[in-house]
């Protein structure tokens, strides 16, 4: 796995290590402090995309006018 490399050469999997984690719950936390990010934008465009689907649905069944 690829990710492994680029989480074994960072500051914060040493930093991990030190404070007793294994190798592998260090692997798995730098790489999900990482990406959270990308996790966050989805649920934010996810939720955006429903909010305007709710507002297709008002318009279409005359809740509300353009």
């Amino acid at each position: 796995m690829a990710e492994n490399i680029y989480a074994t050469d960072s500051r914060d999997f040493r930093h991990l290590l030190s404070l007793g984690f294994t190798e592998t719950e260090a692997i798995r936390l730098v790489y999900m402090r990482n990406h959270v990010s990308e996790q966050t934008e989805y649920r934010e465009i996810m939720a955006e995309k429903h909010r305007l689907n709710f507002v297709r649905w008002l318009i279409e069944h005359n809740r509300i006018s353009r």
